[in-house]
């Protein structure tokens, strides 16, 4: 079954997730907030800026946001960056209709720390049919067609079945979940784990060491998750182990690649200068400990704010983990 997608956010991502969706049969068309790139990747059918390489399908649309766009879309996909996700529910919230508000966002509310879904609630309201698309992912490789599977979260959706077979197909499997809290802590989290074992691999600590630490994150996720309500068994998933295993292990992460430079001796600005902007992990673990949701509870988690932001050195924290009192191995 196909239908039509308006994909909000003509990143990487974006730019990669319209050519599946087109692969799958449907209607797209792709926006953004800037204007000056999308009129580039209409001319040359390419996303130089982001994902350059990989051409553009002519089927594919790409239009500066109006309200005409949603006259015949099914689906819209939010796809930018946390600090503008508000921005673009601000843009979307009165022609929503009974479209369905799917995000691929990963991160937290900036003002509190929050879930995006409760900004969504908040700016758009409870009416609106939901779903977070989150999963282990990289565009490149979205993009060329290699195979990869990734979690559609909805408890609002009648039949999200239909959804997920509709944006599937031979190099996409979209799998169900009917636990949006948990997806989104599972995508959210997963950036800070990524530079914490970034640091671990800039310091040459072993593989022994990253294993550990990436184990011991993915608890503390786990254990996270339980407090917001979440299921235990969503951290086991894509959006879970999936995206951790991806993001920790893989130089395509640009949040591993903030852990290493810094884990090599790099500033954190230097090192944020070097990715060319602030990767993910490192807003969503700011906003995290300023706002108390993560604490020294969380000591893999908290260890990542305390070398990006309160100077502390990597390869102390490291000692410090180490010596942390023995407790059992399941004690949370």
């Amino acid at each position: 079954m196909s239908g039509s997608f308006l994909v909000f956010g003509a990143g990487a991502w974006g730019t990669a997730l319209s050519i599946q969706l087109v692969k799958s049969g449907n209607n797209v068309v792709l926006s953004s907030f800037d204007k000056e790139n999308l009129c580039q990747i209409r001319k040359d059918r390419e996303n130089k800026k982001y994902l350059p390489g990989f051409k553009l399908p002519k089927v594919v649309g790409v239009e500066p946001f109006s309200e005409k766009l949603l006259t015949n879309t099914d689906s819209i996909v939010v796809c930018v960056k946390s600090p503008y996700f508000k921005r673009a529910l601000l843009l979307l919230k009165n022609n929503v209709g009974d479209n369905n508000l799917v995000w691929a966002t990963k991160g937290f509310d900036p003002d509190n720390g929050g879930l995006l879904s409760s900004m969504v609630t908040s700016v758009v309201g409870t009416k609106t049919k939901t779903a977070i698309l989150s999963g282990p992912t990289f565009a490149e490789e979205l993009a060329i067609g290699k195979p990869a599977a990734i979690t559609l979260a909805t408890n609002t959706i009648d039949n999200p079945l239909l959804l997920a077979e509709s944006m599937s197909n031979e190099s996409l499997r979209v799998y169900l979940s009917p636990d949006p809290v948990g997806v989104q802590l599972g995508g959210g989290l997963k950036n800070i784990v990524a530079i914490a074992a970034g640091i671990s691999d800039g310091l040459e600590m072993g593989a022994n060491a990253k294993a550990a630490l990436v184990t011991r994150a993915l608890d503390e996720i786990s254990s996270l998750g339980l407090l917001f309500g979440a299921s235990e068994k969503t951290f086991m998933g894509l959006s879970g182990m999936g995206d951790v295993m991806l993001s920790s292990y893989d130089d395509k992460s640009r949040n591993r690649q903030l852990g290493l430079a810094i884990g090599g001796g790099l500033s954190f600005n230097d090192a944020v200068a070097l990715q060319k902007g602030t990767p993910e992990g490192a807003n969503a673990i700011k906003t995290l400990v300023e706002n108390g949701v993560v604490n020294d509870q969380q000591p893999v988690l908290h260890s990542v704010y305390e070398v990006l932001y309160s100077g502390t050195k990597s390869n102390t924290i490291a000692k410090e983990l180490m010596r942390r009192p023995i407790k059992n191995e399941d004690l949370r």
